[in-house]
């Protein structure tokens, strides 16, 4: 089985290609068959043309995708993020699937057998399997062909002669193998698709030409810019009637495929109370008394603190900022605590002071020691005969390299006190007080060691240093008094009217008319705040109110108002069509005021819009980032129209008005090549075309998302 242990030190896969989650629905108690029925009627994770997929479908395939993930990376866990990210992953893959079989059944388009076949055996290998990492040589960064024949030797393995365990092995890899055939087979077919969208829209030889030209042409270029921000709002007028008119023509903008809800809340951190600090406090006037009085120190830290005690030697610059300030100033024995820091309370005592290095550069071979009876005497003859070789002459990298070529010469690099007692105090006590360049042998639990002392730093002040840190946590008693005084307000009869009024009155934050989306993966980006998302989207009354329990915190919400999927109402997005009103009156007002200035020069412009001459350069009309403007299409234009040495009229743009003066044009040296052009230009239609089709497809096909119901 020495295949399946190579396949599973290949690597992790990047979430962005394949990943997994997991995710738990609470499907209800479904005993009766009426009780089913009606389950089944509601069960719908999401629909796409009718066809509608459960939400044990759903959690069947982020089941799949977690096995996979787990079978080549060796994870036990997600965190939250990454399981929210896998679940939209998912989604859109099952999504996806759907509309392509429904469109490849009237477009006649399939992806056969020997075509999957061919992608895996043949000349040009499934772009899927070239990006998988589980199938990359980590050596060269390469696709290693090698590595994916022994996986499926593997897989078509046969399994009766093996054991138990390693058949249940070769089973999980032909299922894994299932999954990547899948996801092969969609994504040529996505290939498919977007390749006959992509030559209906035709690159001739004209727009290959001047495409080719106008990107070749870089231009160099002299603004001022007055910021619509400069002017203030009440400087234009926009009525409610032009605000209702940009609405009902431009609808389509303010479609929401999930429900949007607005909510008030405000959160309430759990911290220690003042009686959690006593109580720690008192414990650590123990600890303090205790290692006052202790000749050992280690065992008095063991009892009452967090960092356990390393008795090691430690430079100034490994010491905390509290141990550094503790010993400038104090002597050997002299004790300091119990301090307050933060939510911890620290007790120092200096044990010894020493002059000597900060690190050692180590070289170092290990030899495990026997497991089984009476092979003691065998391995410490090997070791004695490979410290003989050192020390009649040879090198230490070259004895290290014969043993074992991937060692690097056993060199460990540059280490400290404290990065070595995790291996033994033996080995530190050795490797800080052996000479340069003379090898010597320590045996440690499991192990036989050889080192080699390569270098030392100079020697500097050190200290050994006993520590004992007490966290203070928050007690039940603190917990459940939260607790009490959050649902007592949640109970208030008027808590549901007087939401903001009766929580400024408790001294409490209110963050009113919060706007949440059915997909958002939580409130505000507060850690495990989904819970809070799921309520507000699916509860039905308005002025409900209700409290959420995080780890360290609590939120209390109440929901003002839910609106459903479909165009958002008008009261919703007039705020953001306003703006967007106001900025282009501003724009029309700055315009005409300059242009009734007759002004000729940059200079004359910035004085009159109270800024200053800015410069811009190497920009054409196909660059999409203009540095430190962003997004501006008039400048993309100007940079390829506009005369020459010649101010501009003032134009509207994204973030303001411009006057530009295009100061010089350099051609770039690139020869046009037609066919190259054209290709250059259909993959990046094939691109967008990709994106647009499948977000025209979801409306088409009257996709409709409903897993905020159950999770």
């Amino acid at each position: 089985m020495a295949t399946l242990q190579k396949i599973r030190d290949k690597g992790v896969l990047l979430v962005a290609i394949i990943g997994i989650a997991l995710l738990a629905f609470i499907l209800g108690d479904l005993l009766t068959s009426g009780n089913t029925l009606f389950a089944k009627s509601r069960d719908k994770a999401f629909v796409v043309n009718g066809q509608v997929i459960s939400t044990k479908e759903y959690a069947d395939r982020i089941t799949e995708w977690e096995n996979f993930q787990k079978m080549i990376s060796g994870q036990t866990s997600l965190d939250e993020n990454m399981s929210q990210q896998i679940r939209e992953a998912v989604y859109d893959q099952m999504v996806r699937e759907r509309m392509l079989d429904n469109e490849a059944a009237k477009l006649g388009l399939a992806v056969s057998k020997a075509e999957i076949n061919d992608l895996v055996h043949g000349e040009t290998i499934s772009p899927l399997l070239q990006q998988l990492p589980f199938f990359v040589d980590p050596q060269t960064g390469r696709f290693d062909r090698d590595g994916l024949v022994q996986f499926l030797a593997t897989v078509n393995s046969p399994v009766g002669s093996l054991l138990p365990e390693e058949r249940a092995v070769v089973e999980q890899y032909r299922s894994m193998w299932l999954f990547i055939e899948n996801m092969i087979k969609y994504q040529r077919l996505q290939e498919k698709y977007t390749s006959l969208l992509t030559n209906a829209v035709m690159v001739n030889d004209v727009e290959a030409k001047t495409t080719f030209e106008l990107s070749q042409q870089n231009a160099d270029m002299a603004y001022v810019m007055k910021s619509y921000f400069s002017l203030p709002d009440s400087t234009v007028t926009v009525s409610d009637k032009e605000v209702k008119s940009f609405y009902e023509k431009n609808k389509n903008l303010f479609r929401l495929d999930v429900p949007m809800a607005k909510i008030s809340y405000f959160t309430k951190e759990i911290v220690p109370s003042d009686a959690d600090f006593a109580e720690v406090e008192a414990q650590a006037n123990e600890a303090y008394q205790k290692l006052l009085e202790a000749t050992n120190p280690a065992p008095v830290v063991a009892d009452y603190s967090d960092v356990p005690f390393r008795d090691v030697y430690l430079a100034a610059n490994s010491l905390t900022e509290g141990q550094k300030s503790f010993v400038e100033s104090a002597t050997v024995s002299d004790i300091k605590g119990p301090v307050r820091e933060g939510n911890s309370y620290t007790i120092y005592k200096l044990l010894d002071k020493t002059v000597a290095p900060d690190s050692v550069r180590l070289r170092m071979m290990a030899v495990p020691d026997a497991s089984l009876a009476g092979q003691d005497s065998i391995i410490t003859h090997f070791v004695d005969s490979v410290f003989n070789e050192i020390q009649g002459g040879k090198s230490f990298a070259e004895v290290a390299n014969s043993l074992n070529p991937q060692s690097n010469g056993g060199d460990v690099g540059w280490v400290r006190e404290i990065d070595l007692v995790q291996v033994s105090a033996e080995v530190v006590k050795a490797a800080f007080s052996a000479p340069v360049g003379k090898a010597f042998k320590v045996k440690v639990p499991g192990q036989q060691l050889i080192l080699q002392v390569e270098e030392r730093t100079a020697p500097v002040q050190k200290y050994k240093i006993a520590t004992i840190v007490m966290p203070v946590v928050v007690s039940e008693k603190t917990s459940n008094n939260v607790d009490n005084e959050l649902n007592q307000f949640v109970s208030d009869p008027e808590v549901g009217k007087k939401f903001n009024e009766l929580a400024t009155e408790k001294g409490y934050f209110v963050m009113p008319d919060t706007r949440v989306s059915a997909n958002d993966f939580s409130l505000m980006q507060i850690p495990g705040s989904r819970q809070v998302v799921t309520w507000a989207v699916n509860e039905k009354k308005p002025g409900t109110v209700r409290k959420f329990d995080m780890t360290n915190m609590r939120i209390v919400a109440r929901l003002d108002h839910v609106y459903p999927a479909g165009v958002a109402p008008l009261q919703e997005v007039a705020s953001g069509i306003r703006t967007r009103l106001i900025n282009d009156k501003k724009a029309e007002k700055i315009i005409a005021d300059l242009t009734a200035k007759n002004l000729t020069t940059l200079e004359d412009y910035a004085e009159e819009m109270q800024t200053t001459v800015d410069t811009v350069k190497f920009v054409n009309f196909t660059t999409r980032n203009i540095s430190g403007l962003g997004f501006e299409p008039v400048l993309n234009a100007l940079s390829a129209f506009a005369p020459l040495n010649t101010v501009s009229s003032p134009v509207k743009g994204n973030m303001g008005v411009y006057v530009v003066n295009v100061t010089d044009r350099t051609q770039g040296v690139e020869t046009f090549d037609s066919q190259a052009q054209k290709n250059l230009m259909q993959s990046n239609n094939a691109y967008m075309l990709q994106i647009q089709s499948m977000e025209i497809l979801k409306n088409k096909l009257k996709v409709e998302d409903n897993r905020y119901v159950f999770f």
